[in-house]
C-alpha cells in the first residue's frame, strides 16, 4: 500500500505524459481505497500517504541518542503516550542536522547535555519488524552519545519519566520506538569504538 503510494507520487512528480499521469493517478487512487479497507474508523485523507509536500517520495527520518553516563548506564526515557522506555530521539525536523536534531531530542526528553560520539547504526523500521507497522517508510538513525551533564527541565507533554539503567537490565520497551537488538547495538558500539557502523 505504501509501496504504491510512492509508486504513484513519484511518477507523477517526474512524468509529463498525460498518459502516464493518469495510470500514476489511479495507483494512487488505488492506494487509497487499499488504506481504507484496513483503516478502522472514519477514514482520514489518504493522499500522499508518503510525503504530503508532493514530489520524489522519501523515507522519514528518526534519529535515537543512546547516552550513556561515567559508570554505562544508559539513558532511557519513559513515553507519555504508551508508558514504555525508548531512547531520547524522534523525526528529524527540516533544517536541522541530524546531529543537533538528536542532541535537542536528549536535552528536551531527558534532561541532559551529551556529547556526540559516534553514529553506531542507520537501519530500515521495516527490516528491523517494528510494530506497528507505519503508512510511511523510516529510517533510524542511532548515535552513540556520552553524558556532559544532567537536570535539565523535561518535555512534560510527551515524557512521564527518565532513568539511568544498566544495558542488561532495561525497564519495558516501547517497540514501536526502539527494540532490544537496536539498543545492543549501541551497546556494543560504546564498549568498543572501533566496530564498524551497522547499516541495512
Amino acid at each position: 500500500m505504501v509501496e504504491l503510494a510512492a509508486i504513484a507520487q513519484t511518477g507523477l512528480y517526474y512524468s509529463a505524459d498525460p498518459f502516464d499521469r493518469q495510470r500514476y493517478a489511479q495507483v494512487g487512487e488505488v492506494a487509497e481505497q487499499l488504506r481504507a479497507l484496513v483503516t478502522a474508523g472514519p477514514v482520514p485523507e489518504l493522499g500522499r500517504l508518503v510525503d504530503p509536500e508532493g514530489g520524489h517520495a522519501t523515507p522519514k527520518v528518526d534519529a535515537r541518542g543512546a547516552v550513556f553516563d561515567a559508570e554505562g548506564r544508559l539513558l532511557m526515557t519513559r513515553e507519555r503516550s504508551d508508558g514504555l522506555w525508548t531512547l531520547p530521539g524522534g523525526w528529524c525536523d527540516v533544517l536541522e542536522p541530524p546531529t543537533t536534531n538528536v542532541l535537542r531530542e536528549i536535552r528536551e526528553e531527558g534532561g541532559v547535555e551529551a556529547r556526540l560520539l559516534r553514529v553506531a547504526a542507520v537501519l530500515d523500521r521495516e527490516v528491523r519488524g517494528h510494530q506497528p507497522p507505519l503508512p510511511v517508510h523510516v529510517y533510524k538513525l542511532f548515535f552513540v552519545c556520552e553524558e556532559v551533564s544532567r537536570g535539565g527541565a523535561l518535555d512534560a507533554k510527551e515524557i512521564l519519566e527518565v532513568g539511568w539503567f544498566d544495558p542488561d537490565d532495561l525497564p519495558p520497551l516501547s517497540t514501536a520506538r526502539i527494540l532490544p537488538d537496536e539498543i545492543a547495538i549501541c551497546v556494543a558500539a560504546w564498549r568498543d569504538p572501533s566496530l564498524p557502523t551497522v547499516v541495512d
